[in-house]
C-alpha cells in the first residue's frame, strides 16, 4: 500500500512539473473583436485538432514539446491564416517549464482590394522557443509580412488583345498664364467628345489639379472649363499635365474656356499611376476650449477601415499621406481614446478653413470619411508636393552590427544632385529635418577615409532597430543606396509645410526678419475676424509662447479695387484687430507691431485701372507677419 502511495504521488507530482506550450489568441477585425472563429491544429500536415471560438473572440491552444505546429484560423467573410509554432528543438531540461505566448489574429476582408491575398499562402506569424525559457515571435518576419499584406501600386494595364481599348486616366491641372503659383481652384471641368457630349465632370482642388479615370482615350476631344466670371475676361488659361508640363492654351468658347487637344497632348495628359497627396490639421475642442491635437496618431484606412497608413501629427497637429487613389473612398482615423468625453475633434485644411469634425465611430477609431472624386471636402484637403516636406531616418551598421558612427551621409535625388548630407551619430543614426518633398531619392556615404572597406555589408535599420535592407559593399566602389518604394515608406516622415514650425525650434532656424504670408479673410470692407483668421492667429500665439526670442511685425494688405484712403484705413483697422487678438491670448504687446499698408505694396501688376482676374487681385490681398528679432 505504501509502495502504491508512493507511486501516485510520484506520478502526479512528474504530470505537475511537465511543461507545454500555451497559445493565447484575440481573433479580431480592424481592432475589434471576431467571433466564431474555426481554428484547425495541423501537425505535418495532418489534422490534430479542430474546435470554434463561437460567441467568443478570445481563445487558448494547449501544445506540446518536440512537434512542429500549424494553426489555421478562418472565418466567414475573411481572409483565412495561419501561424507557426516550432517547438521540435527545445531541450529536454526546458521542458518543465509552461511557455505562453499571446497573440492577436488580424483578420482582414477576403474583398478587400488594398489587400494581397496571395501573401497568406504564408504564415503570418512565426513562434519559436528563444533559447531559454518562453516562445517569442519572430518579429522581423512578422514585420515583413506585414508590409507584404498592402498591395503596391500597380502598374499600367496592358493588353494583348489589341480590340479592346483599356480605360486611362487623364490628369493635369489649370493655372492662369502659365504660372502654377496661380493655380484655378475650385471650378467645375467637363470632358467632351466631337459631338460635344459629356463624357466625364470633375472640378479643380485647391491648386488647379484634377482627374479623370475610366476614360476611353479615342473618344476624348477637348476638356472644358466651365467659368463665367466675368473678371477672367483678360486671363490667359494654361493646361499642365500632372509632371506640371504646360500642354496648351485655352481658347474662349460658350459659357467658359477649352483646350482642343491633339493626338500628342492627349498623350501627355495620361497618367495611369496618378495619385494625389490629403493633409490637414488636427484641433481638439471643448466648449471654447481649443489644443492642437499634437503627436498623436492617425491613421489612413481603405473604405473596410483596413489601416493602409499611419503617420503622427506634428506639434500644430498637422499631418499629410501621399498616395491617395482619385475617385476612391478613405477613412482619417484616430483612436477613440484621444478624444474625450464632450470633445470634438476639428479638421482644418492647410489654409486653416475649418473643413469637418471626425464624426464617424468605426471600431476603436473616430473618423471622417473622405471620397477622393473632386468634390468639395476633397479638394479643400489636397496637398500639393510642394506643399510638404520630409524627414529621412535610419540606422548604418557594417558587418557583426558595427555602427558605422561619424560617417558623412549624402541625400540625392533621382538625378543624383545633392540635397543635404549629415553625419551619423556614435550609434549610427542619422536625421535628414524638414527637407523639400521627393517621391524618390538616394542615400549614399562619404567614404574618404575607406572606414567602409573593412565591410561586406552595410546593414540599414530604422531608429527602431528594424532591419530594412542588407547592401553588398563593394571595395573601391563608391557606396550608393536605392531604397524601394516599400524601403522609401520605413525611413521617410512627411510633413505639411509650415513655415511656422521653423520657430518653434523643432527645425532648422530661420533667419530673422523673415516674412511668413498668411491667407487670413475677411468679409468685405470689414475688420472682424473669421473663424479661419482665428485659427491662424492661435497658431501664432503659440508660436510666440514657445519662442520668447522673437517679436512680429503684422501688415495688412489690400488689392486696388476703391480709393487709397479707404483701403489704407481698412488695412491698418484690419492689422490693429489682429493684434488685439493676439495680445488677448497673453502675449506681451511690445512684441507684437501692427501696420496697414493698404494697396502700396501690391505683389503684382494689378494698380487702379489696370484689367486683372480675380485670381490675380486675390494675390494681394493678404497679411504678413514679419519675423523680428526681441
Amino acid at each position: 500500500m505504501k509502495s502504491f502511495l508512493i507511486f501516485l504521488i510520484t506520478f502526479f507530482y512528474s504530470a505537475f512539473l511537465t511543461g507545454q506550450i500555451t497559445i493565447i489568441g484575440h481573433a479580431e477585425f480592424n481592432s475589434t473583436p471576431l467571433i466564431n472563429t474555426t481554428i484547425v491544429i495541423k501537425q505535418d500536415g495532418l489534422v490534430k485538432e479542430t474546435f470554434y471560438t463561437k460567441t467568443k473572440s478570445d481563445f487558448t491552444l494547449k501544445l506540446t514539446f518536440d512537434k512542429n505546429y500549424q494553426v489555421y484560423f478562418s472565418n466567414t467573410k475573411y481572409q483565412t491564416l495561419f501561424l507557426e509554432v516550432k517547438a521540435d528543438d527545445i531541450p529536454k531540461e526546458k521542458q518543465d517549464i509552461n511557455m505562453v505566448h499571446e497573440l492577436n489574429i488580424p483578420f482582414v476582408l477576403r474583398t478587400d482590394q488594398d489587400i494581397d491575398t496571395n501573401v497568406f499562402k504564408k504564415a503570418f506569424c512565426k513562434i519559436f522557443f528563444d533559447g531559454r525559457s518562453k516562445m517569442i515571435a519572430d518579429t522581423a518576419y512578422t514585420n515583413t509580412f506585414n508590409k507584404s499584406v498592402i498591395k503596391k501600386q500597380t502598374q499600367e494595364p496592358t493588353t494583348t488583345n489589341t480590340t479592346v481599348e483599356i480605360p486611362v486616366m487623364l490628369a493635369g491641372r489649370i493655372c492662369l498664364n502659365k504660372n502654377t503659383n496661380l493655380p484655378v481652384v475650385n471650378q467645375v471641368i467637363t470632358l467632351l467628345d466631337k459631338s460635344g457630349k459629356v463624357l466625364k465632370t470633375t472640378a479643380t482642388n485647391r491648386f488647379g489639379a484634377f482627374a479623370f479615370t475610366g476614360v476611353k482615350a479615342s473618344e476624348v476631344s477637348k476638356i472644358k472649363l466651365n467659368i463665367k466670371d466675368a473678371e477672367n475676361a483678360t486671363a490667359k488659361f494654361t493646361l499642365f499635365n500632372s509632371n506640371k508640363v504646360a500642354v496648351s492654351e485655352a481658347k474662349p468658347a460658350s459659357n467658359g474656356y477649352e483646350w482642343v487637344l491633339k493626338p500628342e497632348e492627349l498623350k501627355n495628359m495620361i497618367n495611369n499611376q496618378y495619385v494625389s497627396n490629403i493633409g490637414g490639421k488636427l484641433v481638439l475642442t471643448s466648449g471654447q476650449q481649443k489644443k492642437f491635437f499634437s503627436n498623436k496618431t492617425v491613421y489612413l484606412c481603405n473604405k473596410h477601415n483596413t489601416i493602409i497608413k499611419k503617420t503622427t501629427s506634428n506639434v500644430l497637429g498637422a499631418f499629410v499621406f501621399e498616395d491617395i487613389r482619385p475617385d476612391d473612398t478613405y477613412f482619417i482615423g484616430v483612436d477613440t481614446k484621444e478624444v474625450g468625453s464632450g470633445e470634438k475633434l476639428d479638421f482644418l485644411n492647410k489654409d486653416d478653413n475649418y473643413i469637418k469634425h471626425f464624426d464617424t465611430i468605426a471600431g476603436i477609431r473616430r473618423s471622417l470619411k473622405i471620397n477622393t472624386n473632386y468634390n468639395n471636402l476633397f479638394n479643400s484637403i489636397s496637398i500639393s508636393d510642394d506643399e510638404m516636406k520630409m524627414n529621412v531616418n535610419a540606422k548604418v551598421y557594417g558587418d557583426q552590427n558595427t555602427p558605422l558612427g561619424k560617417i558623412k551621409i549624402i541625400l540625392l535625388n533621382e538625378n543624383y544632385l545633392v540635397i543635404d548630407s549629415v553625419l551619423t551619430d556614435d550609434l549610427g543614426a542619422f536625421k535628414f529635418k524638414y527637407l523639400p518633398f521627393l517621391k524618390r531619392f538616394y542615400l549614399s556615404a562619404n567614404n574618404s577615409d575607406n572606414a567602409l572597406d573593412a565591410f561586406k555589408n552595410i546593414l540599414v535599420y530604422t531608429l527602431d532597430d528594424k532591419l530594412v535592407k542588407i547592401i553588398t559593399n563593394e571595395k573601391g566602389k563608391r557606396f550608393i543606396y536605392k531604397p524601394i518604394d516599400a524601403e522609401i515608406n520605413q525611413i521617410k516622415d512627411l510633413e505639411m509645410d509650415d513655415p511656422w514650425l521653423d520657430l518653434m525650434g523643432s527645425n532648422k532656424p530661420k533667419k530673422s526678419s523673415s516674412t511668413i504670408i498668411e491667407n487670413i479673410l475677411f468679409e468685405t470692407n470689414k475688420t472682424d475676424l473669421l473663424p479661419q483668421a482665428k485659427e491662424v492667429l492661435n497658431k501664432v500665439i503659440l508660436v510666440l509662447n514657445t519662442n520668447k526670442t522673437i517679436k512680429i511685425e503684422i501688415s495688412a494688405h489690400t488689392d486696388s479695387k476703391g480709393t487709397d484712403a479707404d483701403n489704407l484705413k481698412l488695412s491698418q483697422l484690419r492689422a490693429k484687430t489682429a493684434l488685439t487678438y493676439v495680445t488677448a491670448a497673453g502675449v506681451d504687446a511690445d512684441r507684437i507691431i501692427s501696420i496697414g499698408y493698404g494697396e502700396g505694396k501690391l505683389l503684382n501688376k494689378c494698380k487702379d485701372n489696370t484689367p486683372c482676374s480675380e485670381i490675380e487681385h486675390a494675390q494681394n490681398r493678404r497679411v504678413e507677419f514679419k519675423i523680428l528679432e526681441n
